[in-house]
């Protein structure tokens, strides 16, 4: 070891052997349950606020995607017009309207295909999310009643 290796040798060392004694003391001293039952709370609220932004954003897309069922549906409602005015086929005076709209209608679907596979995909996330803080909601209640902190007005003011 060279001499410029030594001193971060040692101050390693030295931090090491402080971490190892910060977490051994952090295990050994408990948590006040007062004090824990804080600190769930504040996960349960960040967990719902949570949820209510991904339930929200859900709503906005999912109104988005309704809005375009009803273009593509309006779309389809217009060439099924146009193909229905004449048993032979589209008329030859209609048929650029009918093309254009044909077209609008075939390049709409795949991004609504992609849309709907996008919200379910949300969807899922969301529900990963209320899960987590219908879980956290019911060990923080728990741990409440198994602490009586619930029935003690004492325990349950915030520290100040």
């Amino acid at each position: 070891m060279g001499p410029r290796a030594r001193p971060f040798w040692v101050m390693f060392t030295i931090s090491a052997v402080m971490f190892a004694a910060i977490v051994i003391i952090d295990l050994l001293t408990p948590i006040p349950p007062r004090e824990r039952l804080r600190v769930l709370r504040q996960d349960v609220s960040a967990l719902r606020a949570a949820a209510d932004s991904c339930r929200s954003a859900l709503e906005n897309e999912e109104a988005q995607l309704l809005a375009s069922d009803a273009r593509l549906d309006s779309l389809k409602s217009v060439i099924d017009y146009y193909e229905g005015l004449d048993p032979r086929g589209v008329p030859a005076d209609s048929y650029e309207i009918y093309l254009e709209t044909f077209n609008s209608y075939n390049s709409g679907v795949p991004v609504q295909t992609a849309a709907s596979d996008s919200l379910q995909s949300h969807w899922k996330a969301c529900r990963v999310i209320t899960e987590q803080h219908n879980a956290l909601a019911d060990s923080a209640r728990r741990f409440a009643e198994e602490h009586d902190l619930l029935n003690n007005p004492a325990a349950r003011q915030p520290d100040r």
